[in-house]
């Protein structure tokens, strides 16, 4: 047969076994050493979306930008991730997760390089769109991979390692912000997007070191491929555990001839597409109208360029935290709760953040409201990929992804104008009740999906 698509083929007992095999595994060190890939992947990826935040004030500046031009500029990275969102879940479905991984990888490192280059604001638009389309491309297979390809028991771990790697690029970025954005001569903020080209590295790494996801491998038939992945798995398990291995557990999925964007909304899926898209959308928005604004915010309300930088830096060490707490809890609570709980001690934090009269008390709550963002956005990642069957997984996670990208279109077209009609304590009053609603959707009508295997979830 014709393996070059990613038409899904009628499930087999064969086929379900050998998921089974692999969902039954303990950890071993192949894992962990994909999870580091995986999560080195994921650090550039959020070093490249997040470091025009960082280099805003700098480039506004040094360009003379007005603030409008500064929201352009940031909406347009969401234009390209909402793009590469649906593109990419089309392209991963057809020729596989880790050939997606790869060329995205490519794709955003060369964005990167231009938006070093750009000569002019047209110029830095344009390439922000690019790395946009490449950046989501390689986070959305990225979470596609992971769910698909790490044990049901142990999932939400990975997860929460992976997003520990991950977001160490925030305080990465901010610290180099603050010696090359501020501190360096004009145009030194360039050197940023330079090393955003660290993508390149990640491809090579990425094409030596991971297999093809073992489930996307059986829906394009390849099974014998899929079940040598597997059986080096479980040699290495068994020599590490030095015991039998537990009888696999078989759990058929509910396969279709092909998976298409129809199928997806049909009413078997509709609940879950349109709970996690709203959730997604409005969560995306409150988290990129704080992450992308708040330092020229700050500088807006009178702190100095340099204050606010800092002020951001530390906020960032938040990344360091987020994993630390999810970690013991990230295979025990359902992901719907830890994102319920998550969003709404994140809008009581964004409130007293606004209203505190000292700087300490704000630094103290914009640390635990943007900790409770990283945890929720960690869960949120966990929970998109297991909600669909592998058929439609690539389509449905990028759907989902994509609309959501909108609200971080949205954020940076809108922000700016709620800032200057509310204020800055208006906007986090209505950041703080945008992610109230984020978890009520999630935490009532979201799936249960903690420790279940992802055939049990799709079959439901």
């Amino acid at each position: 047969m014709d393996t070059s698509t990613g038409a899904a083929q009628p499930s087999s007992d064969t086929d379900a076994r050998i998921v089974a095999r692999l969902d039954r595994l303990p950890v071993t060190r192949m894992q962990v050493f994909w999870v580091i890939v995986l999560g080195l992947a994921y650090f550039v990826e959020t070093f490249d979306n997040s470091v025009f935040a960082y280099a805003a004030p700098t480039i506004r500046a040094e360009w003379g930008l007005p603030l409008e031009s500064i929201g352009v500029i940031t909406s347009a990275v969401f234009v390209g991730m909402m793009i590469g969102a649906i593109v990419g879940g089309r392209i991963s479905d057809r020729f596989g997760r880790k050939r997606l991984l790869v060329w995205s990888s490519v794709f955003y490192s060369l964005g990167s390089l231009m938006s070093a280059l750009a000569p002019n604001y047209e110029i830095l638009a344009v390439s922000r769109v690019i790395t946009g389309i490449g950046v989501q491309a390689a986070t959305g297979v990225i979470m596609v991979y992971l769910a698909e390809m790490f044990p049901r028991l142990s999932r939400g771990r990975f997860f929460s390692a992976l997003t520990f790697i991950g977001l160490t690029a925030g305080p990465v970025t901010s610290l180099l912000a603050l010696r090359l954005a501020t501190e360096g001569a004009p145009g030194s903020w360039r050197w940023l997007f330079v090393l955003g080209a660290a993508g390149l590295l990640v491809a090579i790494l990425a094409a030596v070191a991971l297999p093809e996801s073992v489930r996307w491998l059986q829906s394009v038939g390849r099974h014998a491929a899929a079940d040598r992945i597997v059986s080096k798995l479980e040699t290495r398990a068994v020599a590490r555990t030095r015991r039998p291995l537990a009888d696999p557990v078989v759990v058929p999925e509910l396969a279709t001839p092909k998976g298409t964007y129809r199928e997806l909304l049909s009413p078997v899926y509709l609940k879950r597409i349109g709970v996690g898209t709203a959730g997604w959308f409005l969560f995306l928005f409150v988290v990129y109208g704080h992450l992308s604004w708040v330092a020229t915010v700050l500088v807006e309300t009178g702190m100095s360029k340099t204050e606010a930088l800092g002020f951001v830096s530390v906020l960032s060490f938040s990344s360091f935290v987020s994993p630390v707490l999810l970690f013991p809890v990230a295979d025990r609570l359902n992901r719907r709760t830890t994102i319920m709980i998550a969003c709404l001690v994140a809008a009581v934090s964004f409130v007293v953040f606004s209203f505190a009269l000292s700087p300490t008390v704000m630094v103290v709550f914009a640390f635990i409201g943007q900790t409770m963002l990283a945890v929720g956005s960690a869960a949120f990642y966990t929970y998109i990929p297991e909600i669909l069957p592998t058929h439609v997984r690539g389509i449905g996670a990028g759907f989902i992804n994509g609309v959501g990208r909108v609200g971080g279109v949205l954020q940076g077209l809108v922000i700016a104008g709620i800032f200057a009609a509310i204020g800055f304590q208006g906007l986090y009053l209505v950041l703080a009740a945008i992610v109230v609603l984020v978890g009520l959707i999630i935490g009532v009508l979201g799936e249960r999906t903690a420790k279940r295997a992802l055939e049990e979830i799709s079959g439901e």
